[in-house]
């Protein structure tokens, strides 16, 4: 029989509640002061561009791409900063679809997930991005349906500025909870993540990646905002 002594208990607990804090995902997905700077540059540059009126005499005739573009480079700087988790492969073409953003994880990112550290959903998922001058469609949102059914991924994010339409069971809103319930066991439902401006100004509060898509899986699982009932971490006081 071994014999384990109190000292070597200790020390245990001690090596647990050190990896318990470093893989916290607030120190995960811990940016530099550098790294801040950028993000807030290029947040700023999204809502400036989103903020410009396309009718006035001085709009750039490329508008629109202007914002689809600026919308991507936020989204693509977003995923580079989340803890290095991420591997991003962008505008791939299949026979039939594009796919603006492809994700995996990097070696650290499966590690995280190997020890039950990270959602499963985040092994490899779709992100699209569409940033037009008013909440994103029913016909957008099904063909993003479409395409997580062709390609067999149980998780996609749509990123935008206004996020989706409607509330609830309605419009946009509902069709994302219907596409989630059409399968009847949990892990063969397909989920999908609505993130807008709001999301992307939290990064800046004190959320971070995991936490908001996190928050928002609970939310479709249980039918509710999530994140209403999730205490806050004290940077978001900051």
């Amino acid at each position: 029989m071994i014999n384990v002594g109190e000292a070597d208990v200790l020390k245990a607990l001690k090596v647990l509640e050190v990896l318990n804090t470093s893989c916290r995902w607030e120190n995960i997905c811990r940016i530099s002061k550098e790294q801040r700077q950028t993000y807030e540059t290029l947040l700023k540059a999204f809502e400036d561009i989103n903020g410009a009126d396309e009718k006035a005499e001085d709009a750039p005739e490329n508008l629109h791409n202007l914002k689809g573009k600026a919308l991507e480079a936020l989204v693509r700087y977003l995923f580079q900063i989340s803890g290095g988790i991420f591997q991003v492969d962008c505008n791939l073409r299949t026979a039939t679809n594009e796919i603006d953003d492809l994700i995996t994880l990097t070696p650290k990112g499966k590690a995280l997930l190997k020890n039950g550290l990270i959602d499963e959903h985040l092994e490899n998922f779709l992100g699209e991005c569409k940033n037009y001058d008013r909440p994103v469609t029913v016909t957008y949102i099904g063909k993003f349906c479409s395409l997580m059914l062709t390609n067999k991924v149980k998780l996609g994010i749509l990123f935008s500025y206004h996020g989706v339409s409607g509330s609830g069971w309605a419009n946009g809103s509902g069709l994302i909870r219907k596409f989630y319930l059409h399968k009847e066991r949990l892990e063969e439902r397909y989920c999908i993540i609505d993130f807008s401006i709001k999301d992307f100004r939290s990064i800046l509060t004190g959320k971070n990646l995991l936490q908001i898509i996190d928050e928002q899986l609970k939310s479709l699982q249980y039918d509710t905002d999530y994140s209403r009932y999730r205490s806050k971490h004290p940077a978001e006081n900051i």
